[in-house]
């Protein structure tokens, strides 16, 4: 009896060593660092978790943290050092490192976000994503709001001197740029910071895409918009994994990731922001916020005064050997069509 155990188990052995070792299901982290209904969370990171899971038949699960791993403007150092795996972030908290897709940042570049979106992930597939700017991750997909409009709380915007001193809140970056050129005066905050600075009047307004004030809970404090044409500029986000970790899976998961991310999660992303927008206007216009189109001379002095930004960013561009121009012009055919 004993001998005939020690052979099943002899055999059993062997045979084990001859299947090889099992692959070991991956588990990634996820920080999250936005408000849970935010549209970056709700359409874009959880479709992404979903759909890897899925794909990968649980090969790969994706968590998220009890509690922020780390602030935004960390989320990059965060997979880098190994806290987390998976990261979105703005990429204008880089801007250093990370310049070629501030293509989408520009005024006048955003016809919506689904169209945004999945224009701005073609354009950085095409032309960007060989210049290796974010060589430690492996970038999946990019989502950018439905563009900035101005809002505020003092009175109507008609003309580019009815913004001359006024404080409005901005993200870093072209942003901030673009509200200095037109001679306002530009406060960079966090979107952690925007319901803080709006509600307690630190600024007179925000520029912004106009899903922020539903998602940051400020539409009581706010009495006018008005709205450019393509918009003053969006601001982009990638989820990348970082390499070690993509790496390490096998090419028929990363083949089946890919697959469902890039277009697909880009627009999906987008279109999230874009219902999410609809929405929050529609609570804005039942608070009694005006909006209102900015008349055409005020695009025309817009358009005059901003003019450097486009200067600004080609001469960016060609430090990382591409032609910003030729990106221009490939962004808008994908985004204006």
């Amino acid at each position: 009896m004993k001998k005939a155990f020690a052979i099943t188990l002899l055999s059993g052995t062997a045979a084990l060593m001859l299947a090889g070792p099992a692959s070991a299901a991956e588990k990634w982290m996820f920080d999250i660092w936005l408000p849970l209904k935010h549209p970056i969370k709700t359409g874009y990171q959880d479709k992404f978790v979903k759909d890897v899971a899925r794909v990968t038949n649980g090969r790969v699960t994706i968590e998220y943290p009890a509690s922020r791993l780390a602030p935004g403007a960390k989320q990059w150092e965060s997979v880098d050092k190994g806290i987390a795996d998976v990261a979105t972030f703005y990429t204008g908290w880089h801007r250093n490192r990370v310049r070629l897709p501030a293509l989408a940042h520009l005024p006048f570049m955003v016809p919506n976000a689904e169209k945004a979106s999945v224009a701005i992930w073609r354009t950085y597939k095409k032309m960007f994503a060989s210049k290796q700017e974010m060589k430690s991750l492996k970038v999946l997909a990019f989502v950018t709001h439905n563009g900035s409009q101005i809002a505020n709380s003092k009175h109507p915007i008609s003309s580019v001197a009815d913004l001359k001193g006024m404080k409005i809140r901005s993200s870093a970056g072209e942003a901030k740029l673009s509200l200095a050129l037109m001679g306002a005066n530009p406060v960079v905050t966090s979107g952690a910071k925007i319901f803080e600075y709006v509600s307690k009047g630190v600024v007179d307004g925000l520029q912004d895409g106009m899903h922020a004030p539903l998602a940051f809970k400020i539409t009581r404090y706010l009495k006018y918009v008005t709205n450019i044409p393509g918009s003053m500029g969006t601001i982009t986000f990638p989820i990348a994994v970082g390499m070690k970790k993509w790496n390490g899976l096998s090419k028929a998961d990363q083949a089946a990731i890919e697959a469902v991310t890039g277009d697909e999660l880009s627009g999906a992303g987008g279109i999230a922001f874009d219902k999410f927008t609809a929405k929050s206007v529609a609570l804005m216009k039942k608070d009694g916020v005006k909006f209102q189109d900015a008349p055409p001379a005020m695009v025309a002095n817009m358009k005059k005064l901003l003019a450097s930004m486009r200067e600004t960013y080609v001469k960016a561009a060609a430090t990382r050997g591409v032609d910003g121009n030729a990106a221009i012009k490939y962004y808008r055919s994908q985004a204006f069509n």
